[in-house]
This record gives C-alpha cells, sequence and structure tokens, in this order.
C-alpha cells in the first residue's frame, strides 16, 4: 500500500492499525509507519476498482 500523505510504500499488515489512534474503534485504517497517517482501507479497495474500470474502458475505445 501507497501512503496518500507522504507517498511511503509500506504493508498494511505491518503497520499499526485502527486502536493505535484512541480516537475510534474498528475504523479499518492502516497506519503509515514513516508519517503516521491513517490511510482507509476501503478506499484502497474502491481505487482499485476504479482503476481496472479505466484501464477497461480505455481498451473498448481503442477497439473501435
Amino acid at each position: 500500500m501507497q501512503c496518500r500523505m507522504c507517498g511511503f510504500e509500506f504493508d498494511p499488515m505491518e503497520g499499526g492499525s485502527c486502536g493505535s489512534c484512541g480516537q475510534c474503534k474498528g475504523c479499518n485504517k492502516a497506519i503509515c509507519p514513516r508519517c503516521g497517517y491513517g490511510n482507509s482501507l476501503a478506499y484502497e479497495k474502491e481505487f482499485d476498482y476504479i482503476s481496472k474500470l479505466q484501464k477497461k474502458i480505455k481498451s473498448i475505445r481503442s477497439m473501435i
């Protein structure tokens, strides 16, 4: 995963997770070990889906 704040690549399982911020319970965030930003794991799944969809649309348009 790449941190959206600083761009650092890290494994979300190795870094801190929800509960380390002390503000909530079960927010499903991966904490960047470099800057401490709470990256949402749900956002990453949505972003991957949108990226795949964009590639598919581009490939269909190139066929036309």
